[in-house]
C-alpha cells in the first residue's frame, strides 16, 4: 500500500463521520493533494479496509455516487443505513450532507 493510499484511508476514517459525505476532490484537498481526485478514486477502489474505512462516503462533486468496487447497491445501502438518502444514484440534500473543503 502506498503512502498516498494510507493518507486517504486515515483521513477518510477520521474526518468523515456517518451521515456525511465528501467528494473525491474534497478528500484530495484534505490530504494536501488538491489535484489528485482521480488518484483518490483509485485508492477508494482498492480500499482493503471497507467498511471500516468508509469509502462509500466518497462521492462525485455533483452529488452522484460515482463508482464502487462492490455492487453500487452496497454503497447505497451503507449510505442509507447512516441516514444519507439516495434517489436515482444521487445524494438527496447533497449540500447539507457534503463536507465543504476550501
Amino acid at each position: 500500500m502506498t503512502e498516498f493510499q494510507q493518507q486517504c484511508y486515515h483521513t477518510l476514517k477520521t474526518k468523515v463521520t456517518a451521515g456525511q459525505v465528501i467528494t473525491y476532490g474534497g478528500l484530495a484537498k484534505l490530504i494536501n493533494h488538491p489535484r489528485a481526485y482521480r488518484a483518490v478514486g483509485s485508492a477508494m477502489n482498492k480500499n482493503p479496509f471497507a467498511p471500516e474505512v468508509p469509502c462509500h462516503r466518497v462521492v462525485k462533486s455533483n452529488g452522484e455516487l460515482g463508482g464502487f468496487a462492490q455492487d453500487i447497491k452496497v454503497k447505497i445501502k451503507r449510505l442509507q443505513k447512516e441516514g444519507v438518502q439516495v434517489v436515482n444514484n444521487k445524494i438527496v440534500d447533497f449540500k447539507t450532507k457534503v463536507i465543504k473543503i476550501t
